[in-house]
């Protein structure tokens, strides 16, 4: 345990034993604590009262208490937290990722007015598991094509016509207001919300919800877009397009060094990567200057994803990229540089892949196909055939969506 995470189990424990002054109390354990696995977290529901101040404290155990948490492994605790609570809340270096396979314990208990921590809920297990295996079908959204989805504290999807909606939990989605008639092929989450599509078409909202058009400073179609988490923008398209922004606001044209479409990129181990047509592959460590590489195919590649692949008994991680396209083409690589041909996927053509957990690949016919390592695959039971055109990750699983407003959830 780290100095930063001691400190939270210090003050987290002291919560449960001290008020503030001489004001509160504790309150009664909640009633009706409920856990339910997702893809490296848990969901933990329970009974709440509005003047209640909950605590969630949670190790990789058999069963916690209050007076036993701070003894057992990878123990955490959330302050102020709201059922339903998704734990660990936050995804850090010092608060990972639940491990799948791993069983998890949750207590929570609470206090009113600052008071003292109350006595813990009765003890309740779960498993995270892999999301991927399991997809279920959501109500269409609309009749349009959707072409992108994203995520940032909530979903993004984009289509034809510019269809757009917004969801908090990939279930229930509500329709976005702005209005533009083009194409919208993508959408992603760097901070802040930005969607990308035909005639060079980029939008940029803060929150999801109200979106302004920016210039892009092309009339070239815009096919996927990507960022590095720290503030810097990619989109790729036609021709051979790469913009780059430090915003997502200002956009400012780079040199690719090729006309050929380019349908996917992506960002990972201090790498942007681009994929596209005839086994086009290019990568960039400033987005200013691209290097094309050796991808093995001619055939077009249409998605790329990079994944750090733990893993949980050594505790050593493995990079990969993995570039898919038509007829199930597969490619990967180590490093971005030095590329391997792998058997087909499927007979599919691969309209993206993405990586959370493991890598999930999806495609023509309601195709789906995952794959921990990257070399691989299996298929999956999409409960669709609808061509699916793009699949993204969540805080707790995945979402796909596809043609006539086809989207689907495995969390």
């Amino acid at each position: 345990m780290n100095r930063l995470s001691a400190l939270i189990v210090a003050i987290a424990a002291a919560l449960l034993l001290t008020a503030c002054g001489d004001k509160g109390s504790s309150a009664d354990p909640p009633l009706n604590v409920q856990a339910v696995a997702g893809d490296g977290v848990v969901t933990l529901t329970w009974n709440a009262e509005s003047d209640v101040e909950y605590m969630v404290f949670y190790a990789a155990a058999s069963s916690i208490t209050t007076e036993n948490w701070t003894t057992l492994p990878q123990a955490h605790a959330i302050l102020s937290a709201s059922s339903p609570q998704v734990v660990p809340a936050h995804i850090t270096g010092t608060t990972p990722a639940l491990v799948n396979g791993t069983t998890y314990s949750f207590t929570v208990n609470g206090r009113k007015n600052g008071g003292a921590g109350g006595p813990g809920s009765p003890s309740v297990s779960a498993v995270p598991r892999l999301a991927g295996a399991s997809w279920t079908v959501g109500a269409p959204l609309g009749t349009n094509d959707l072409l992108g989805v994203g995520f940032g504290t909530v979903f993004v999807a984009v289509g034809a016509n510019g269809a757009m909606y917004s969801s908090t939990n990939g279930a229930a989605w509500t329709a976005l207001n702005f209005t533009v008639t083009s194409n919208l092929n993508a959408a992603v989450y760097g901070g802040n919300y930005v969607a990308a599509g035909a005639g060079g078409v980029i939008l940029f909202s803060s929150d999801a919800t109200t979106w302004t058009q920016r210039t892009s400073g092309t009339s070239n179609d815009l096919y996927s877009l990507a960022t590095n988490g720290g503030g810097t923008y990619v989109a790729v398209g036609a021709n051979g397009t790469i913009l780059t922004s430090g915003d997502g606001q200002g956009w400012t044209v780079a040199n690719s060094g090729t006309s050929n479409h380019l349908y996917g990129v992506t960002y990972g181990n201090g790498l942007f990567l681009a994929a596209g047509a005839n086994g086009t592959l290019l990568i960039s460590a400033d987005t200013s200057t691209w290097q094309a590489v050796t991808s093995q195919t001619t055939l077009d590649l249409k998605g790329v994803a990079y994944g750090a692949l733990l893993d949980t008994t050594t505790g050593t991680v493995t990079n990969s990229f993995v570039a898919v396209g038509n007829a199930g083409t597969l490619v990967t690589s180590a490093d971005g540089t030095t590329w391997t041909a792998q058997p087909a996927i499927a007979a599919n053509n691969l309209a993206k892949v993405t990586y959370a957990t493991q890598f999930i690949a999806v495609g023509s016919g309601g195709g789906i196909f995952t794959s921990t390592n990257g070399t691989t695959w299996q298929a999956a039971s999409s409960g669709t055939t609808n061509n699916l055109n793009t699949v993204v990750p969540g805080l707790r699983g995945y979402i796909a969506v596809g043609a006539s407003g086809t989207n689907l959830s495995a969390f």
